[in-house]
């Protein structure tokens, strides 16, 4: 029997590659004819690498929102709008968290299936917070409080702030504070805004542990989660693998509590998505095994136990997937369902490239938050007119 092969890629952790990895083996059992292989790349290259450079070494691409508008340039990506049925969309719509399953629909067509949620949320360790006797903080004020009393004794909360986190942190207070771009906005956030986004900005990281400059979520919560001096932290991609059972130091995770308000809007949408690439070699293959990953069944199944983290809201409200996992998408799902979609125009992910390294420099003090609000505007005007 000649084989129909796949080969994907997603993006080096449990919650990208290792849970596709491990489960493949089950959907080849089921369908013998046709062979899966997934490849790895870093998280960094997932945030910020072309697609459509992989789309000529893929079929298969687990890839972040924000691309929809590239794929839709380029067409690097299959349009599986007419490969899905009526009933199909308007399940994944119905089942979705947030605007996960929305995020990947662009332009009248879909580029993606909702394959895992996520977005900035707030963590804590239960045992360390105890032991200050404090409380999971509800509002920023009792962020900056918590803070304050967290380093008197020794202790400190992390602020995941490497640039293109920086960037993330920018937008989720943009959305908190009612001020982020709209989808196709000409220009970019109003400056008297944009001032007091980066002022609140600037006073959480400063109270923040200091290697939050170089670190990404996953680098915070394994600080978090093999030492005992991070308490909580206040704005990172929530990752339901630190939570789960027989973690030595389990991690909660809890809804942001921003500035504006709604302290618990806002937070900056994330996940990823299953894209089938323009060079698929076999496209009824790939929507196959795409319908078997998002499965309800097996997203709150085999997908979550191989440590996978649902995009389906069925999951994230399955009360044995809560069980395992410390509650963490119960807890979380509010600040799902009120999270910000980036913009998603061409173009729009190199400006969010340079936002991040533009205020990685102002934070570590190296530009005054003046001169950054003009930096920010003059490089989304050249990237909007040169996106034109």
């Amino acid at each position: 029997m000649t084989k129909r092969t796949l080969r994907g890629i997603a993006w080096d952790h449990d919650r990208g590659f290792t849970c596709l990895a491990r489960t493949a083996g089950q959907f080849m059992a089921e369908n013998p004819d046709i062979e899966i292989h997934w490849d790895k790349r870093s998280l960094l290259d997932f945030g910020e690498a072309p697609i459509d450079v992989l789309a000529e070494r893929y079929d298969l691409i687990i890839f972040d929102h924000p691309f929809s508008g590239k794929a839709q340039a380029t067409g690097c990506l299959i349009d599986l709008k007419p490969h899905l049925t009526e009933a199909e969309i308007q399940a994944m719509r119905a089942d979705s968290v947030g605007q996960s399953t929305q995020s990947y629909h662009f332009g009248g067509q879909i580029f993606g299936l909702p394959t895992d949620a996520a977005s900035h949320v707030a963590a804590y360790r239960p045992d360390l917070m105890a032991a200050l006797g404090a409380r999971v903080p509800q509002s920023f004020a009792e962020v900056l409080d918590l803070a304050r009393t967290a380093r008197q004794q020794g202790k400190t909360i992390v602020t995941p702030a490497c640039p293109i986190d920086a960037s993330c942190l920018l937008f989720t207070f943009a959305a908190n504070l009612g001020a982020a771009p709209a989808q196709d906005a000409a220009h970019f956030i109003d400056p008297h805004a944009l001032d007091e986004i980066l002022a609140r900005m600037g006073e959480l990281v400063a109270a923040s542990d200091p290697r939050s400059l170089g670190w990404n979520p996953i680098q915070g919560y394994d600080a978090m989660s093999s030492g005992d001096d991070i308490v909580y932290s206040s704005f990172a991609f929530g990752y339901s693998n630190y939570a789960r059972k027989g973690r030595a130091r389990p991690i909660r995770s809890t809804n942001i509590a921003g500035p504006g308000p709604d302290p618990r809007a806002g937070a900056l949408l994330g996940g990823a998505g299953y894209g089938i690439t323009h060079s698929c070699r076999d496209i009824d293959a790939a929507l196959a095994y795409g319908r078997w990953l998002h499965r309800p069944g097996f997203q709150s199944g085999a997908y979550f136990e191989a440590g996978g983290q649902p995009g389906l809201r069925s999951a994230w409200t399955d009360a044995r997937v809560n069980d395992q996992s410390g509650d963490f998408f119960r807890d979380t799902l509010e600040t799902l369902d009120k999270a910000y979609m980036r913009p998603r125009w061409n173009g729009f992910l190199i400006f969010f490239e340079e936002a991040g390294k533009l205020c990685h420099q102002w934070l570590q003090g190296a530009m005054t938050r003046p001169q950054l609000i003009a930096e920010l505007h003059a490089h989304y005007d050249q990237t909007r007119a040169e996106s034109a």
